[in-house]
């Protein structure tokens, strides 16, 4: 059987953590790059250094990573989410690796959450792109109702996202969660028996 490499990507508020819980939830496995890089920066030494080096000592307080600060700091120009970017994505996705060659000797697909596959130029990475679409309305309001940020704050953080039109010609399959939940797991359940035979 031949083992792929899934990646889960879309904009901010897209919808990537849904399609990756019902995933889990059908027992497949799923590596979070968003919670890999949190645990990276909160852990590893060179990466706090540089961090620290970057954007200062408020980086961390006490010792745990400054959500908030670097949040605010490492999107405030294009040139600052570069450098963060060049500083976390490479061993992040070493570590993905890493743990995606220990789940293949019992698996044969592996699913990553990543929101920047093309911004980073991560294509080549993964055997196919599962894009997560929605409009950008509805993408907004989501993340409002789940994080104390304001509208203008999500629209700083989505200026440094490719927009969706551009991404949906790149991608091998892509979901829209422009509805229900219920929806989007019935369309995910459809898309895995399309992976499935993607493995034989």
């Amino acid at each position: 059987m031949k083992k792929i490499k899934v990646a889960i990507t879309g904009g901010i508020g897209s919808g990537k953590s849904s399609v990756s819980d019902y995933l889990e939830k059908k027992g497949h496995s799923v590596l979070r790059a968003d919670l890999i890089a949190k645990e990276l920066m909160a852990q590893d030494a060179q990466i706090k250094k540089k961090l620290i080096e970057e954007f200062g000592e408020e980086s961390y307080s006490n010792d745990k990573l400054n959500t908030k600060y670097l949040a605010a700091n490492a999107f405030s120009n294009e040139e600052n989410v570069q450098k963060i970017n060049s500083i976390v994505h490479p061993p992040v996705m070493e570590k993905i690796d890493q743990l995606a060659k220990e789940i293949f000797k019992n698996q044969d697909i592996v699913f990553i959450e990543t929101a920047l596959v093309y911004e980073a130029n991560l294509e080549d990475f993964f055997d196919y792109v599962l894009l997560v679409l929605a409009d950008e309305k509805t993408r907004i309001e989501r993340i409002i109702n789940r994080e104390t940020v304001t509208e203008e704050q999500v629209r700083a953080r989505m200026q440094y996202q490719i927009p969706d039109e551009e991404k949906k010609d790149d991608a091998d399959f892509v979901l829209d969660n422009n509805t229900t939940l219920q929806e989007l797991e019935n369309r995910v359940e459809f898309l895995l028996i399309l992976i499935r035979q993607l493995t034989a």
